[in-house]
């Protein structure tokens, strides 16, 4: 798993800034994620979640919605991945993408979001 170091360096490239709620729970469950979200993948220091997530828009023949300032955080299965923007706010709101939708779904804001899943 990687370090908050390397969390640091992926916002510092990106330039990105992380809401604190999301640094907490990246430093929480970077080793072990939650039971909740067996079978999720998590952001690991690589834009893999943000390429994957595209890919599956692609292959649903859906536009591309997410913009550069989108931070897909999490992905279950390949099949649906969660993000919010950065530089945003420090509580910004959690968007999810299930396949065959037409577009994103607000699901609230993301400390109430990660509270679910915790």
């Amino acid at each position: 798993m990687i370090s908050l170091k390397l969390l640091k360096n992926y916002e510092a490239d990106k330039n990105i800034s992380f809401p604190n709620i999301y640094i907490d729970f990246f430093t929480k469950y970077r080793k072990k994620i939650p039971q909740n979200l067996v079978g999720t993948d998590i952001f690991n220091g690589t834009e893999d979640l943000n390429l994957w997530a595209k890919e599956l828009l692609n292959d649903d023949n859906t536009e591309n919605f997410l913009e550069e300032d989108d931070f897909v955080f999490m992905m279950h299965q390949g099949y649906m991945f969660w993000y919010f923007k950065t530089n945003e706010d420090e509580n910004p709101t959690v968007y999810s993408y299930f396949e065959g939708d037409l577009k994103p779904t607000k699901r609230g804001e993301l400390k109430s979001f990660l509270a679910k899943y915790i």
